[in-house]
């Protein structure tokens, strides 16, 4: 087998193996995992009764020994007509707060049907709101 050919099979192998080492290193390939309600950065929209609906966002848990936890959330001032509404709301920066931060008891928390609708990390700002 002439050099040249060898030579084009070996970059050619290496340029497969490379993409293919690429395509495992892709943001795709380790998808991640969806928020849930314990999530701090977790953006909760619940349906309370009232009109339209509850835009909460999980900041911390307090964990307690043999009784509910308490969660710390941060309540916004809006009223989403319906889980859309409530995920484009909370995919803004500059949701107007009701109440920085809000503690309730697991057993109360959330007050009625929910989704989460939304994660971001949380800022440093947000993780010092909690006391």
């Amino acid at each position: 087998m002439p050099l040249r050919s060898r030579a084009r099979r070996l970059i050619g192998a290496t340029g497969i193996a490379a993409l293919g080492w690429l395509a495992g290193c892709s943001s795709e390939a380790a998808p991640e995992p969806e928020p849930e309600l314990r999530m701090p950065g977790a953006f909760v929209a619940v349906d309370e009764g009232g009109p339209g609906l509850a835009l909460y966002r999980t900041l911390d848990i307090l964990q307690l020994d043999g009784q509910n936890d308490v969660f710390f959330v941060t309540h916004y001032d809006v009223a989403p007509a319906d889980w859309d509404e409530a995920r484009e709301a909370s995919q803004q920066h500059d949701i107007r707060l009701a109440e920085p931060v809000d503690a309730f008891s697991e057993a109360s928390y959330p007050g009625g049907p929910y989704r989460v609708v939304w994660f971001r990390t949380l800022t440093a700002e947000e993780q010092e709101r909690v006391p």
